[in-house]
């Protein structure tokens, strides 16, 4: 089958018309019922636009252009060496048969009408040449105007996302904030509540002595805190051991978390009082001077409980030492008064 029999059997098969090719191709309808028909004269002369009209048709309906390229560019070929031979032999019998003024004539007015068919020809051609060239400047102005677009999207987008990101981050960053704040206002009143409830008391049989009651079952550390108008060294011990840094000087508030146990004795030593602010889980404990000296350190005791029993078992191993010390004395005492009661007996008898 011709390839135009197949380009027309082709549209017909898709219920075009020929002008709604024309529409799709912008190719003269005339130019595409010319190739239907196998009508190349409509052409004229120039057939350099019969392969591009072929090609263009093919597309816009989907024939293969591959499998009709050589085909075409033999018709065209043909038709055009066809032609090309009437026309030489028409001139001949034209020579042949007039007489050379008419055939001057003739010759003239064949040439004149040859360069009237050339011009339109060459002028359709033309137009049609525009028109491809426009179709195609159209067609790389869309694609460019699409790339455009797409790399103005894909910026708008990625703006987009940076802002929405960068805006989570400063909700994040707020919600942070604030369960800071609210983390840090939960302890607060914590802490006020325990030392709300916290009972210090003065122990009436010692100075500088302190007991700590009624605290609450899910504290573990009390805060103590101490001014320092003037640089000191401190040292607080728990049962004895040492808890802190006490060779070092500490100047303006000294801070130290105080680990409770159920019995136990805390004791705090500031080397130079200098009426100190001091509090323990949020009261406040005085220092009294009673029998202190100026340049000794001011000594303070907290009691947790019953306090550490091994103070109190090495306080009262003294008292039982102490006792023994005075049954001796009272003993020794005692055989003096019993030897002064003999000698008094002999002197009385001597009497």
């Amino acid at each position: 089958m011709a390839y135009y029999h197949i380009l027309k059997e082709r549209r017909t098969n898709l219920k075009l018309s020929i002008q709604d090719v024309s529409n799709q191709t912008r190719l003269a309808p005339q130019y595409i019922q010319a190739i239907e028909e196998h009508n190349l004269d409509v052409f004229s002369d120039d057939f350099s636009f019969v392969r591009y009209f072929v090609h263009a048709y093919s597309d816009a309906i989907g024939v293969n252009w591959q499998a009709i390229a050589d085909e075409v560019d033999m018709d065209i070929n043909e038709v055009a060496h066809q032609r090309d031979m009437a026309l030489t032999m028409a001139q001949r019998r034209m020579v042949q048969q007039m007489p050379s003024v008419q055939k001057t004539k003739k010759s003239t007015k064949k040439k004149k009408k040859s360069w009237f068919q050339k011009h339109v020809s060459r002028t359709s051609s033309s137009l049609s040449t525009n028109q491809s060239q426009l179709i195609k400047v159209l067609v790389l102005i869309g694609i460019v105007g699409l790339c455009v677009l797409s790399v103005i999207n894909f910026g708008l987008r990625a703006i987009s996302n940076q802002k929405l990101a960068t805006q989570e981050a400063l909700r994040q960053e707020q919600l942070s904030k604030k369960e800071e704040e609210t983390n840090k206002l939960a302890s607060q009143r914590k802490k006020a509540k325990e030392a709300e409830a916290l009972v210090v008391e003065k122990m009436s049989d010692e100075t500088n002595a302190y007991q700590i009651s009624n605290i609450q079952s899910d504290v573990k550390t009390l805060d103590l805190s101490i001014t320092l108008p003037t640089k000191s060294k401190i040292t607080v011990t728990k049962d004895d051991t040492v808890i802190n840094d006490s060779s070092k000087v500490y100047t303006g508030t000294f801070t130290q978390s105080l680990e409770l146990s159920e019995n136990c004795t805390f004791e705090i030593s500031i080397e130079t009082y200098s009426d100190n602010s001091i509090t323990v889980g949020g009261k406040e404990i005085s220092f009294d001077k009673t029998g202190w000296q100026e340049g000794e350190p001011a000594v303070i005791t907290l009691q947790i409980g019953e306090g550490n029993p091994n103070a109190k078992k090495e306080e009262y191993s003294q008292y039982d030492d102490n006792y023994y010390d005075y049954s001796n004395e009272y003993y020794a005492q005692g055989e003096d008064y019993n030897y002064g009661q003999d000698e008094y007996t002999e002197q009385t008898n001597d009497y």
